[in-house]
């Protein structure tokens, strides 16, 4: 063997052993990390099929009159994993048309009813939307995520301009089982209302939770210890 050949088995061999990135990022207790964005071919354990998804709204009113509304489309959805079976919560903030002058900003989203679930955090570009969030924090107990878009999601609130809907945020745990119990708020501006912050608040949005453990039914119970004692008295004759 010559040593060209060699060399290019040693190399062969080192980037076959060489483990392969993607754009994970594992969201500690505590921590805030950058958002890169990512897809399902990047890591495919995103591949899933949607087992939940609904669209809550929401509104306010800037300067408190009712007739004047800046809204919210919030999509709530939940999907599985093809791979492993884990669930993947991919809530959207999607605009609609208002009857103000003006533009919205989106300046935050946070989501609570994580508890200390594992979580892999980005938002998927190969979805629907516009822009994502450019960073993610968890609170010190693990509950709450925070999504900043510190490029601010832009709502346009005239009809002849182009509307900015974010992308799906990819929320991959570790989880088999989720429930609508948890609470989301957007918090955002108004360019005609500089001084004030405005919030969305939304709730029976879907978090994760630990699978049901089955009791057995006292009659089963029963059933067991009958089959039970009669297997005892059988062996004993």
């Amino acid at each position: 063997m010559t040593k060209p050949m060699l060399i290019g088995i040693l190399l062969g061999s080192a980037l076959a052993l060489t483990p392969i990135q993607s754009n994970g990022a594992l969201l500690l207790s505590g921590n805030t990390i950058d958002l890169p964005g990512t897809t399902a071919i990047l890591q495919p354990e995103l591949a899933s099929s949607v087992v939940h998804d609904e669209a809550i709204n929401d509104y306010v009113a800037p300067g408190g009159n009712d007739i004047f509304r800046v809204g919210v489309t919030l999509q709530n959805r939940v999907s599985r994993s093809d791979t492993d079976g884990n669930l993947i919560f991919a809530p959207r903030i999607i605009s609609f048309f208002n009857n103000t002058s003006g533009n919205f900003l989106i300046d935050r989203a946070v989501i609570s009813g994580f508890a200390d679930f594992k979580l892999d955090v980005n938002y998927r570009t190969d979805g629907l939307g516009d822009k994502g969030p450019n960073s993610a924090s968890r609170s010190a107990d693990g509950n709450q995520l925070s999504f900043d878009f510190l490029s601010p999601l832009v709502i346009s609130n005239l009809f002849e301009n182009p509307q900015q809907d974010s992308y799906f945020l990819s929320i991959y745990s570790n989880a088999t089982a989720f429930a609508n119990t948890g609470s989301m708020s957007i918090f955002g501006r108004h360019l005609g209302y500089p001084d004030e912050v405005f919030e969305f608040n939304f709730t029976g949005i879907a978090v994760p939770i630990d699978m049901p453990v089955h009791v057995p039914e006292p009659a089963l119970i029963a059933f067991f210890f009958t089959c039970f004692a009669s297997l005892v008295v059988f062996k004993r004759r």
